[in-house]
């Protein structure tokens, strides 16, 4: 009899601890589904749920505040996803808040993840349709890596082939074993870094001519900027282009002269080549000259003479009328 009450109090105590265990567990499940909390439902329009199912968590801000309760197909372009979120996170969800299909980790499961938006909007409300953005899926993203890793294998190939070669190669190591040619590199490098001394120089110099010209400072950014001056430079320039061609004119004209004096044409020509001519206009000139004075000397005769000395004087009154005249 007593082994038999120590045998039921066993039992019993099993008994109420799976009952216990049952209970808890039934309670943890709940509390992760939302099951017995205060909860508000809200519905996000995707085109593609990736895998997801209802019981899936749903995280704000990284955050699990709901899951999802059910997963519909509205029409061949959309799903409607309904969420279970705690009534606690209801004033920091917005109306513009967005959804995503995401997943929890690299491989774990589908979750949805709400991201809220820069512009503001009220709070969401019970059954309110937030927006949504395609997910990222892992599929996609496999094959672009085995693509990427197909090309890394190519390049890798590339290399290999090209560090054989090098390592074949007997010209590559003798120069870079040929000190002579470390030493013209080194001079080409100081003589690039001197040029590109001189070259900031330049733009130095050049730099402070712009600022003089903007300032209007010297003759060069008065020949910019004063419109009066230019057309003074430029008539200059005209005037002494006019004096040119001038001088050239005149030189031309004195080379022709001095070819026609040696070639003896002309009056010029034909005195400085013809000496008897030229003999003879002097003797010309020399008898002008005797004439001249012996006509001198029968005027001076004439003026002594009575019966023209009258008129002779008569001339010099004239004349010195003429002068007070004019000195008046």
């Amino acid at each position: 009899m007593k082994n038999n009450t120590i045998h039921n109090a066993k039992v019993g105590l099993f008994v109420i601890a799976g009952v216990a265990f049952l209970v808890i567990m039934l309670y943890m499940i709940g509390r992760n589904r939302n099951l017995f909390g205060s909860t508000f439902s809200v519905v996000a329009v995707v085109s593609n749920v990736s895998g997801l199912l209802p019981g899936n968590n749903v995280r704000f801000m990284g955050i699990d505040v709901g899951t999802v309760k059910s997963v519909t197909i509205a029409n061949d372009t959309s799903i409607y996803v309904t969420m279970v979120i705690d009534n606690e996170v209801k004033p920091y969800i917005k109306k513009n808040a967005v959804a995503s299909v995401g997943t929890d980790g690299l491989m774990g499961n589908k979750l949805i993840n709400i991201t809220s938006q820069s512009a503001y909007a009220e709070a969401v409300a019970e059954g309110d349709i937030i927006s949504s953005e395609a997910p990222v899926e892992t599929d996609a993203m496999l094959r672009t890596l085995n693509t990427t890793n197909q090309n890394i294998e190519k390049i890798t190939q590339n290399l290999y082939e090209i560090s054989e070669r090098l390592n074949r190669s007997n010209s590559l190591w003798t120069l870079l074993s040929d000190t002579l040619i470390a030493m013209d590199f080194k001079r080409s490098v100081g003589a690039l870094e001197k040029a590109t001394g001189n070259a900031v120089e330049i733009t130095r110099i050049g730099k402070e001519l712009a600022f003089s010209l903007q300032q209007g400072d010297g003759l060069v950014s008065t020949l910019f900027t004063d419109t009066t001056m230019v057309q003074d430079l430029n008539s200059s320039l005209r005037n002494i282009e006019n004096v040119s061609n001038e001088t050239l004119l005149m030189m031309e004209n004195i080379r022709q002269l001095s070819d026609q004096m040696k070639e003896g044409e002309g009056a010029a020509g034909l005195i400085l080549a013809d000496s008897a001519f030229r003999e003879k206009l002097m003797n010309s000139a020399l008898s002008l000259e005797q004439g001249t004075d012996r006509f001198n000397e029968n005027m001076e005769a004439l003026k002594s003479n009575f019966l023209f000395r009258r008129y002779f004087k008569k001339l010099e009154k004239q004349k010195q009328q003429e002068i007070e005249g004019k000195k008046e």
